[in-house]
């Protein structure tokens, strides 16, 4: 018992032949799997041996067709390595956002709003700026005229009859609850200057903006140090104006039926750069309705 030497030979060739030559032990292997066949002496029937060992070699080739297929793959398998499948990326935990607390010189970065307001707000304050309780921001030269500037955040429940006086009440009926009954509100009262209103977004809602100016000539009530009130919150505080000249960027927002209330406010001797970092803030802003 031997191996066809012819047969070999033309399959040794073949499986040597293409692109990637495969390696000597693949191809030893290989054969070593062909089987083997009793040798022949010369017969009278030429032509019908040649038939059959061309049969033979087709069905050979096909054999090693399968076993190199096997036998390519355990090798290449065993011996060529490749990057394995990256683990996932864990997702960075996001940074809690620091709270307002009046904290003074603030480092700059996003701040949370943390007032009695129902939805999240958080805004980008600059450098150097510090905290108005919990709910707003001064500049770097306070709050205070000539050049003071700051934002506060709150909810408005109703206006004052006059911004004069705490004791002359409040309006009745009160003010309505939608952006709309607000801004006509502010611009009904006679009591200080307003500019016409626009439209505008905030942290991709829609809001109105007025300007709200306190008038020369304007009386402050002592009440609380000297006062021009300007709104009545829904709870029991209120918020109001400082100086003669001042003035308020209200912005009316409407966050998914719910109104909130920001003032960015400032003086005759406020700064350019000053009042560009104050609109800058009120720009920044960002605002998660209530769940």
């Amino acid at each position: 018992m031997s191996t066809d030497r012819e047969t070999t030979r033309i399959v040794r060739s073949w499986l040597e032949d293409g692109v990637t030559q495969l390696p000597d032990n693949v191809l030893d292997a290989v054969l070593d799997q062909l089987p083997a066949t009793h040798q022949r002496r010369a017969t009278w029937w030429p032509a019908r041996r040649y038939q059959s060992m061309n049969m033979l070699k087709f069905g050979l080739a096909a054999t090693v067709v399968v076993i190199a297929a096997l036998l390519g793959v355990n090798y290449l398998g065993a011996n060529v390595g490749g990057p394995g499948v990256a683990d996932p990326t864990p997702s960075p935990t996001p940074t809690p956002v620091a709270a307002l607390a009046g904290q003074e010189d603030l480092v700059a970065g996003r701040y949370l709003i943390a007032s009695g307001i129902s939805m999240k707000v958080t805004a980008a304050v600059p450098n150097g700026w510090s905290a108005i309780d919990s709910w707003g921001v001064r500049g770097p030269l306070g709050n205070g005229a000539p050049d003071g500037s700051g934002i506060r955040f709150y909810t408005v429940g109703n206006l004052f009859n006059n911004p004069s006086s705490y004791a002359d009440g409040l309006q009745d009926p009160p003010v309505g609850p939608t952006v709309d009954d607000l801004i006509e509100a502010i611009v009904e009262q006679a009591e200080w200057t307003s500019s016409t209103p626009s439209d505008t977004t905030i942290g991709g809602y829609p809001a109105k903006h007025v300007r709200i100016t306190i008038p020369d000539g304007a009386e402050f009530d002592s009440r609380d140090g000297g006062s021009f009130y300007l709104f009545q919150g829904e709870g029991s505080g209120q918020i109001w104006g400082f100086e003669v000249g001042q003035m308020f960027d209200v912005y009316v927002v409407d966050v998914d039926g719910e109104r909130l209330v920001l003032d960015a406010f400032h003086y005759p001797g406020t700064a350019e750069t000053d009042l560009t970092a104050l609109q800058a803030v009120v720009e920044s802003i960002e605002i998660d309705p209530a769940p």
